[in-house]
Parts: structure tokens; C-alpha cells; sequence
């Protein structure tokens, strides 16, 4: 393991880490349905706000949530397959999201980026 800096934001960091073990799973839509009866938002809209409108997990980001580029890079994957899905089925809910044959593309680039970020621990 490579010794490296502290993240000026690791918070997001591990945010980043836990929707990208959603994305992974087998079925978010069951941990999703157990976070909402918790009370939170959660769900494939979130997903999008996370990745799209609170953090853009570019070049910016690396020193900030990010170590470098190829962490920057195994993220930009997850949001093209996200977006490639959007595309698809446009303004949709979990379901559609999820059942599409799109989302294992999704699923793949999310786990090869949640092991990127696990090796760089």
C-alpha cells in the first residue's frame, strides 16, 4: 500500500464509497426501500444528485475525495454508464432504472471503482 496524504475531504470519500456499494449490489433497491423506512432519501435520484449535481469527482477532486487520476477515471466510468442508462430511460424510477439491461454496466464499472478506492486505503 502506497502512503499517501490525508484528503482534505475524506467524508465525501466515504460517501462516495458507500453509493458505490449500493450501485454494486445485487438489488439496490432493497437496501434502498430499508434506508427509506429508516427516513432517508434514498434511491436512483439520489444517486444522480450525488454523482451529478453535489460533486463533479473530476480532476478537481483528487487531494480533495480523490488520490489521483485513476481514481478520477474509474469514477467518470460509473457516471458515463449512469448516464448512458439515463439516456435510455429518461426521468424514471428505481424500478426502471434497475431492471433495465443497462444497469449490469453500471454495476461493473461501480465495483471495478469501489476497488480502486479500497486499494488506495
Amino acid at each position: 500500500m502506497i502512503s499517501r496524504p490525508a484528503l482534505l475531504q475524506p467524508h465525501v470519500r466515504d460517501e462516495l464509497t458507500s453509493y458505490l456499494s449500493e450501485l454494486e449490489a445485487d438489488d439496490p433497491r432493497a437496501l434502498w426501500h430499508d434506508e427509506r423506512q429508516r427516513g432517508l432519501v434514498s434511491g436512483v435520484d439520489q444517486v444522480f444528485h450525488f454523482f451529478f449535481d453535489d460533486h463533479d469527482f473530476d480532476n478537481s477532486a483528487v487531494g480533495y475525495s480523490l488520490f489521483d487520476q485513476v481514481e478520477v477515471g474509474s469514477i467518470e466510468a460509473v457516471k458515463a454508464r449512469l448516464e448512458a442508462i439515463l439516456d435510455v430511460v429518461g426521468d424514471a424510477d428505481d424500478d426502471d432504472f434497475v431492471s433495465h439491461p443497462l444497469w449490469a454496466e453500471v454495476r461493473r464499472a461501480a465495483a471495478v471503482a469501489s476497488s480502486r478506492l479500497k486499494e488506495a486505503a
